[in-house]
């Protein structure tokens, strides 16, 4: 059966099958066809060359210059934390020899003092003082020669530099999975009931620690350390906009601790109120109180009050808060009613405060005093820890339950440490965990 001619406007029987496309084609429209399809492959061979011609235009050095700025920084930035370490051994020598000085100078006073003593009794016979002088001067006179002969001893480590420290290229991030959590790989000791409060930024996490500020690296290693006296530490948060952390206390005050040096500044703005939990999200600061409030504060230019949300917005008359965690744009709360055993994950929208999702997990014998932490994941994802009967809980972005599990210590707060270690505290252990992506 003949067929009609492919073009829709022609109705002339077909006489021609073009096996390029497949087409029927009366006698007419075949000349302009192969006209088409002569054209079609010199239109691709233009596009080609001009791909070709663009790929040829590319300035290879200029672009590896423009991305080696950088590395640069980076560079820079690291030999800047190299020179204050350095400096600060330095220091911590000149203060070595300094003390070493002072208390020979302390002794040769007090040879001074017992030659003295001798003189003034020059009119008895004191052969004993003399006998027990000149032990002391050999004495002394051996130490000063042990400092000016004998170097203190200085014990050094090779710097070893982790070469995923730098990744060049787009990093494929997947998403986090219980299953595949690897045992610590760095596990630090303490003791027993030395707070649970943890914070960290890219680089460094910080931890109270028996009345201490610790600021620890990727290795485990302490970096920084301070004395805290200002009370029971309740939470700490990373603030980027301030470069700071946030610390929270028992007594009703709240305080800024330099990412770098652990120095302390006092906000005035936020004392005299119970915070229980803090959270940052770019230049904004989120606390929740005891009377299951969040209050939003603005960190820049300044410190001051924007928004809040009481009961029954936040939770119910017979509910409780017990955490509060940011992350792009979202606030997630962890709230619990102790009386019937049940927890909910709330995840709710920092614009209008509308709530997005809340799942119920399942925990059993919740306890008013241990507590329940939830850490933000890449991906808008969340991990809650509960303490009291060590369950670990996976909430991926549309509020459904991916995993759970059992740790082996109970866990009292947990957070992501960079994009792949996770550290959980326990009551007397830091665990760091490595995140396979």
């Amino acid at each position: 059966m003949s067929q009609s001619c492919a073009i829709v406007s022609c109705q002339e029987i077909s006489r021609v099958l073009c096996y390029c496309c497949n087409k029927n084609l009366c006698l007419n429209h075949l000349s302009n066809h192969r006209g088409l399809s002569n054209d079609q492959p010199n239109s691709l061979t233009d596009q080609i060359n001009i791909l070709n011609d663009q790929l040829n235009r590319l300035n290879i050095e200029k672009l590896v210059d423009d991305s080696r700025l950088k590395l640069d920084k980076w560079r820079d930035n690291s030999l800047k934390k190299v020179h204050h370490f350095y400096e600060n051994k330095c220091e911590e020598l000149d203060r070595y020899y300094a003390k070493q000085l002072r208390q020979q100078k302390k002794e040769v006073d007090q040879l001074y003092k017992k030659l003295s003593e001798i003189n003034e009794k020059q009119d008895t016979i004191q052969e004993d003082s003399i006998n027990e002088l000149e032990t002391m001067i050999v004495d002394v006179k051996q130490k000063i020669n042990d400092i000016e002969q004998k170097l203190i001893p200085i014990n050094t480590r090779p710097l070893s530099i982790d070469n995923s420290l730098i990744s060049i290229g787009e990093i494929k991030i997947q998403g986090f999975d219980l299953k595949t959590l690897l045992s610590p790989y760095q596990t630090c000791h303490f003791s027993e009931n030395s707070g649970f409060a943890l914070a960290s930024n890219d680089e460094f996490l910080l931890i109270d620690l028996n009345h201490d500020l610790c600021l620890f690296d990727k290795n485990l290693t302490i970096i920084k350390q301070s004395i805290w006296n200002y009370g029971a530490i309740h939470d700490i948060c990373w603030s980027s906009a301030l470069a700071s952390f946030i610390v929270i206390t028992e007594k009703s005050k709240a305080f800024l601790v330099n990412g770098n040096d652990l120095s302390i500044d006092s906000i005035e703005e936020m004392q005299n109120h119970l915070w229980m939990s803090c959270t940052c999200s770019n230049s904004l600061l989120y606390l929740a109180s005891l009377s299951n409030a969040i209050i939003e504060f603005s960190l820049l230019p300044s410190f001051y009050y924007r928004r809040r949300w009481d009961p029954p917005i936040t939770c119910k008359k017979d509910e409780f808060i017990k955490d509060i965690a940011c992350n792009n744009e979202k606030l997630a709360l962890i709230v619990a009613i102790f009386s019937d055993n049940i927890a909910h994950l709330i995840v709710r929208s920092l614009t209008n405060f509308n709530q997005l999702f809340s799942i119920r997990l399942d925990m059993r014998n919740l306890s008013y005093y241990l507590p329940i932490r939830c850490c933000p994941l890449k991906n808008n994802e969340w991990l809650v820890v509960e303490a009291n009967t060590s369950q670990l809980f996976h909430v991926v972005e549309d509020g459904k339950l991916e995993g759970k599990l059992t740790y082996d210590k109970s866990p009292y707060n947990a957070v992501l440490f960079g994009s792949n270690i996770l550290v959980i505290r326990t009551d007397a252990t830091i665990h760091f965990h490595q995140i396979l992506h």
